[in-house]
């Protein structure tokens, strides 16, 4: 596991946590994650 993984990993978690506190912030946290991640993905190859 590289550290991209990890840190996505990581910011997921944290968006599922603040999405069962919060929706609204833990769906705008949760989709920014999955843009970020998808950029490294493609960028990466």
């Amino acid at each position: 596991m590289n550290t991209r993984t990890a840190l996505a990993l990581v910011l997921g978690g944290l968006a599922v946590y603040l999405a069962y506190h919060n929706p609204v912030l833990g769906t705008a946290i949760g989709l920014g994650v999955v843009v970020v991640t998808l950029l490294l993905s493609l960028l990466d190859e």
